[in-house]
């Protein structure tokens, strides 16, 4: 399969495909007579590993690790302590979002209805915060 066919059966970027070429994530494709590259089974294989890594959330340095560990018979640990760091990252971004969404309710519920915009308690507050003084999503 050429490289353009393989985008687009994966949704993949065609820029994708030859950025984890030249990372060694996946194996080398043959050149054919006319110098296209072909894919094969093996290497779209690789590709879907890759996808689904990064559909997970687990850095381009990690998807090197566990298609380290692929073949090897050592036990799992490395593995399991890649995904227990990406649970772990995933569990601080939700306490920042809830964090993020509380910020923004008290924000929302500062507005009282319909006003001139010189007088919304939105902008009021986010000026007063861009002058360094408490604002209703920020209080000290």
């Amino acid at each position: 399969m050429l490289r353009n066919q393989v985008s687009k059966h994966l949704g993949v970027d065609i820029e994708t495909i030859r950025f984890y070429e030249n990372e060694g994530l996946i194996s080398k494709p043959q050149r054919l007579d006319n110098g296209y590259r072909s894919y094969t089974k093996e290497i779209i294989t690789e590709l879907k590993f890759i996808q689904h890594c990064r559909s997970l959330g687990i850095s381009i340095d990690e998807v090197h690790s566990l298609k380290a560990l692929q073949n090897q018979s050592s036990d799992c640990a490395q593995a399991k302590e890649i995904v227990e760091k990406n649970l772990s990252l995933i569990d601080q971004k939700i306490k920042d979002l809830k964090n993020l969404k509380k910020q923004l309710k008290t924000l929302s519920d500062s507005c009282f209805g319909p006003s001139a915009a010189k007088d919304c308690e939105i902008v009021k507050s986010l000026t007063k915060a861009s002058e360094g003084e408490d604002c209703a999503c920020h209080p000290n």
